[in-house]
């Protein structure tokens, strides 16, 4: 049960942003099709999964509690940059207000790579240190993909309805609170 809890947690806090991610399009009126989300959503399930295996790989030279114990520490250690980040990034952030075309356009081959790349790329170190503290992979693939597709799906439909959210201006440091918290439960 620890376990299904654990890659819940995971999966929140590797996907969250995506939400942040599709309410920026959904502000810009670029629609993100259903093939688009599956595809994003799969792409960065695998790649998750895909350093998750590759970290079981190296890690498996130690006992399973120091594994555990180095997993954990890194997921705490994730949370505490990223929340660090968001406040430096914080001040210094320029919000500009513009008047936005009411014409909806589809989004381009070109930003669903970038998007595919940016989310794929922000879960790759948390997917390191959860596989190392010994979430199942599976099940985490799982989460993730479901996650991903519905955290974009909703941030989509809520962007083309709103200009500034609080989700949109804290999901980062949401998901940050989340990793600590899955490294502490996986210090249990």
């Amino acid at each position: 049960m620890i376990n299904i809890i654990s890659a819940l947690i995971f999966s929140l806090s590797a996907n969250i942003d995506n939400i942040a991610l599709g309410i920026a399009y959904g502000i810009k009126k670029i629609h993100i099709s259903f093939f688009s989300n599956f595809l994003i959503a799969l792409c960065t399930s695998i790649i998750s999964i895909t350093f998750m295996k590759l970290s079981v790989l190296i890690f498996s030279f130690f006992s399973e509690s120091i594994a555990n114990f180095v997993g954990a520490f890194l997921l705490i250690l994730i949370g505490i940059y990223e929340i660090i980040n968001f406040l430096y990034n914080k001040d210094r952030q320029n919000k500009k207000n513009e008047t936005r075309k009411n014409t909806q356009k589809n989004l381009k081959a070109k930003e669903l790579f970038l998007i595919i790349f940016t989310l794929s790329a922000n879960n790759i170190s948390v997917g390191i240190a959860t596989s190392i503290a010994g979430i199942h992979m599976l099940t985490a693939f799982f989460f993730t993909f479901i996650f991903s597709f519905i955290f974009l799906y909703i941030g989509n439909k809520l962007g083309k309805k709103l200009k500034n959210s609080f989700i949109s201006k804290y999901s980062d440091i949401l998901a940050a609170f989340l990793l600590i918290v899955l490294g502490l439960i996986n210090f249990i």
